[in-house]
This record gives C-alpha cells, sequence and structure tokens, in this order.
C-alpha cells in the first residue's frame, strides 16, 4: 500500500534517532533468526502476525515529531548590564513590570562616570579655547601682520581638540544619562521585566551578569531542533503545527529561519517557526511538539529496516499491534552512512521495524 503526499514532515526527535541508530548496529545485523524463532503467519495480505516467541527479534522505533520551544526573538529581548564599575543607589522596576524604550531601570553612583563627564568638560573648553586661538590667527593674516606657522599651528590645536572632544562624547555616551557621578540606566526596548538581578547597595562592574532582563512577550517564535540530516529539506516559507500543552488545539504556523549550524551533543539544527495567531497566554519558555511539512516528504531510517520484493518494489514493515505488522510499500533515497531517506509511504506516528525485518518476509531482500 503506497501513501503518496506532495508536503513532507520533519520526523523524528533526538531520542528516536538514537533509538534507529541502536537498532542499526545491533549485534542481530542482518542476520535472519529463523531457526531458534517461529514462523510467522500471515494475517491478510500485506500483514504478518508474528508469534510470542519471536518478538525478541523485532525491534521498531516510532516516527516522532520534532521537540519545540517557544522562544523570544533576538531583537526582542534584552540583557542590560552595567556600562562601568559602580554601586546601585535605586531601583525603579521589578519583575513583572511593562516599560517602555526610554523608562528607567536603576540608578547608579560610579566615579568613572564622573569622571567621563568632567573630561567632556575638559574637552570641550579647550576646543573652545582652540577654536579662539585659530579665529585669531586667521584675522593676523587677513590684515597682514599674521605668521604662516603661526596659524598652522593654531589650525592644528584645533583638530587636536575636535577630535578630543568626540572621544570624550563617545565615551560619556556609553555611560549613558546623569550629572557628576549619578548614571540612569534606561530600558533599550519595550516589553516586560523578566528578572531583577541587582539590589539597592550592590556593587556591579562591566562584564558581568545582566543586572535587568526585558522581553517582548508579544515578539516570540518557535525554535524546533530538527536533525541535522533532515534539515536539509526544510526551507522558508514551509507550514508548521505547533503543540503544545497549554494550547488544546494545533496551533498554525511557518517557517521563517533555518538554521546553519548543527549542535555538537544533539546533532540538531534550529529552525525558527511564527505563529500566525499567537494564543493568550503561550510563555516564552514553553515546550511543546512541531511538526513542519516541507514541499518534499522524507524521513531516514537505518538501511536495515527497508526490504526489497521483486528485485523492485522497496517496502517496510509497520507494527499495528504488539504481534502484527503490515507491509508498507515507500519511495526511497539512495542509502547513506547506514540510513537511507524515505521520500513517501510514512506517516507520524508510524511504528517502523528497523530490526529484523527479514524475519517478517523471508522472499525479500534486505537493502544494503
Amino acid at each position: 500500500m503506497m501513501r503518496n503526499s506532495v508536503s513532507r514532515i520533519v520526523l523524528a526527535c533526538a531520542s528516536v534517532t538514537a533509538l534507529a541508530g541502536r537498532g542499526c548496529t545491533s549485534s542481530l545485523g542482518t542476520s535472519r533468526p529463523v531457526a531458534t524463532a517461529e514462523a510467522p503467519a500471515a494475517a491478510g495480505a500485506g500483514v504478518i502476525r508474528l508469534p510470542k516467541a519471536s518478538l525478541d527479534y523485532i525491534r521498531t522505533a516510532s516516527v516522532e515529531d520534532v521537540s519545540a520551544a517557544l522562544e523570544f526573538r533576538e531583537t526582542a529581548l534584552s540583557r542590560v548590564g552595567a556600562p562601568v564599575a559602580g554601586r546601585v543607589v535605586s531601583l525603579a522596576v521589578k519583575a513583572g513590570d511593562r516599560v517602555r524604550a526610554g523608562d528607567p531601570l536603576l540608578t547608579m553612583a560610579s566615579p568613572e562616570a564622573a569622571a567621563a563627564r568632567t573630561a567632556l568638560a575638559a574637552a570641550r573648553a579647550a576646543l573652545t579655547e582652540a577654536q579662539a586661538a585659530a579665529d585669531r590667527e586667521d584675522r593676523m593674516m587677513q590684515a597682514g601682520v599674521g605668521i604662516e606657522r603661526e596659524r598652522v599651528e593654531a589650525q592644528a590645536r584645533l583638530s587636536e581638540a575636535q577630535a578630543e572632544v568626540e572621544r570624550a562624547e563617545a565615551t560619556a555616551g556609553l555611560i549613558g544619562e546623569g550629572h557628576g557621578a549619578t548614571l540612569v540606566m534606561r530600558s533599550p526596548i519595550a516589553g516586560s521585566v523578566l528578572g531583577v538581578r541587582a539590589s539597592v547597595g550592590s556593587a556591579v562592574e562591566p562584564g558581568g551578569d545582566p543586572l535587568i532582563e526585558i522581553g517582548d512577550p508579544s515578539a516570540t517564535w518557535i525554535v524546533a531542533d530538527v536533525p541535522a540530516r533532515d534539515v536539509v529539506t526544510v526551507a522558508e516559507g514551509d507550514a508548521a503545527e505547533l503543540e503544545f500543552g497549554a494550547s488544546p488545539a494545533p496551533l498554525a504556523g511557518r517557517v521563517v529561519s533555518v538554521g546553519s549550524v548543527v549542535s555538537d551533543a544533539l546533532r540538531t539544527a534550529s529552525v525558527r517557526v511564527v505563529l500566525d495567531a499567537p494564543p493568550p497566554g503561550l510563555r516564552p519558555g514553553t515546550f511543546g511538539r512541531a511538526r513542519i511539512k516541507t514541499r518534499v516528504r522524507a524521513t531516514t531510517l537505518p538501511s536495515e529496516a527497508v526490504l526489497i520484493r521483486g528485485g523492485t518494489e522497496t517496502v517496510v514493515y509497520v507494527a499495528t499491534a504488539d504481534d502484527t505488522f503490515e507491509r508498507r510499500s515507500v519511495v526511497v533515497g539512495k542509502p547513506i552512512d547506514g540510513r537511507v531517506q524515505v521520500v513517501s509511504g510514512l506517516g507520524p506516528g508510524d511504528r517502523v521495524v528497523v530490526s529484523g525485518a527479514l524475519l517478517l518476509d523471508g522472499a525479500a531482500e534486505q537493502l544494503l
């Protein structure tokens, strides 16, 4: 029985991949333990019922959806840290507060802030003096009583003063608003205060842990961990279906970004999905499942799970009960590194026999 589809569902999370891998490398290999097991019985066209004594020779793996989590977009999360060393004087927000861009978050006292502002004031005073000297030399040259060398020197001092003011303004700009040693830190984005890790009187240093974390709950997306072998079939614009425990019904979305980096530990890549209609109450950090439908239907199985009948038909066996297995015709690609891509014929939830398939079909050959 052949299942054709114009869309493909990215299948198999990391745990299922591990299970399939163990089946592929089991000590059974491609052997056919018929000598020690009872023969299977046909229960209909393409359906096999296996005696209980033979079930130990069969290993199945479920075709599953990928894990996913609701996260803030990069531009919707801000971790505010101290720009200079100092001490927290007061807090203007607490966790859960709504803030707008530019709202004050906390006030701190910093000798470094005072020094930067003093340097800026001195640089501006020096610039005013250098400008006056350069103007005086220009007037003297126009009156015919000036000296060219002194005019050039005055222009050079003016350029140096201008450069020093620009440097001092840049330093003071990084520090932020305030007067003297007082520094007011403001929210860079609009959103909710997710956490406050500072307290009045605490000493802070630049480069340390963020003092306040702000996120915009309206700007989130789903990050799905797709196995590296499947991510190549995912493209921007692909439809997706998301399931979360907090949502009574599946949610529709679309792929907006496909990660180009594969994690070393899980061998997965991040695929970001935006919900078409985010429901109220769904919080960042919520975990769920994602089913991504691509333009080509494909998943992968261990090569020993695929059998060849009659020299041309490729099939797998899907468990329909504990001791009953159904033959399923599939379309496969070229085996690579012990696994083969299944283009069509399987769906989410199918429990495919990944080890011992030859026990179910003695007339078939194994795909190597």
